[in-house]
């Protein structure tokens, strides 16, 4: 990916909070410090765990909001996709970010989250895409501390998009929960794991469900436990980095091949079909 200099920039900006959320109010508030040409294209309500998920099932509604804002009443995804088709046909945007998501996206999350969907779709796409989430104290999900996004993030983006990076990939921040005084450096990570499921099922009713997060529910866990899978190149994993109050940037791309398997495969399994 060419570097971007983001004075001269489109940036759309989206998420999975919804269109009007603090989180994504507050990412509008740090581009518009580089870029006078800010775009949000978000859904219109909450879409956490919508993972990379389009709308194919139902019809999909844009509503403007503002001169730049728009909402869909549908997938952050759907809205990525929507946004550089129809919002912005005219002049693609020049980068994508998404969030600021209210909670980490680290470890197992990346599977579920439509913060990190967007991103992906981003770079299906063609377009560099940053994907930023903001940790916060279990079961405190409304009093959220924004102030290492706010004192890192931009300087952050800066550094990124001045060096550049591989084009089918795209970049995955997330900020500790502490103070800016508080957070003790930035790691560039691997992706991790949790020892514990984060997942809650709920039965609501007999024989109905819903689902949950521990850590929107619970007051007395820890936020992230420091368990984690093999880490790249000896970097910390995500999990570690959030849960020991550093600022974590991970390169994330959508080719899932497992390369240890795929030479076990070749050389241990009988290809000869009969």
């Amino acid at each position: 990916m060419s570097k971007i200099d983001l004075s001269n920039a489109r940036i759309m900006i989206t998420n999975d909070d919804g269109y009007n959320s603090a989180g994504i109010m507050l990412l509008k508030e740090i581009s518009e410090e580089f870029s006078n040409d800010v775009w949000i294209v978000a859904p219109e309500f909450e879409k956490s765990g919508a993972s990379h998920a389009l709308s194919f099932q139902n019809s999909l509604t844009l509503k403007k909001h503002d001169e730049r804002v728009f909402s869909v009443n549908g997938t952050p995804s759907d809205c990525v996709v929507i946004g550089i088709q129809k919002v912005l046909k005219e002049k693609s945007p020049d980068i994508i970010f998404s969030g600021i998501n209210s909670g980490c996206n680290v470890g197992e999350d990346v599977t579920y989250s439509g913060t990190i969907a967007a991103a992906m779709e981003g770079i299906i796409r063609k377009i560099p895409s940053i994907a930023v989430s903001q940790n916060y104290e279990s079961g405190k999900k409304n009093e959220i501390v924004w102030d290492s996004s706010k004192k890192f993030l931009k300087e952050i983006l800066s550094n990124l998009t001045s060096i550049g990076w591989s084009d089918n990939t795209f970049m995955n921040i997330n900020f500790p929960h502490c103070l800016s005084k508080d957070v003790k450096g930035l790691e560039i990570t691997s992706q991790g794991n949790r020892e514990n499921d984060d997942l809650v099922l709920y039965e609501v009713e007999k024989n109905e469900f819903r689902f949950g997060l521990k850590r929107r529910i619970e007051d007395n866990v820890s936020n992230l436990s420091n368990n984690s899978n093999t880490s790249s190149s000896s970097s910390m994993t995500d999990v570690q980095a959030i849960a020991n109050q550093y600022i974590s940037i991970t390169p994330l791309h959508i080719d899932l091949t497992h390369s240890q398997s795929l030479d076990y495969l070749k050389t241990s399994l009988n290809t000869d079909i009969k």
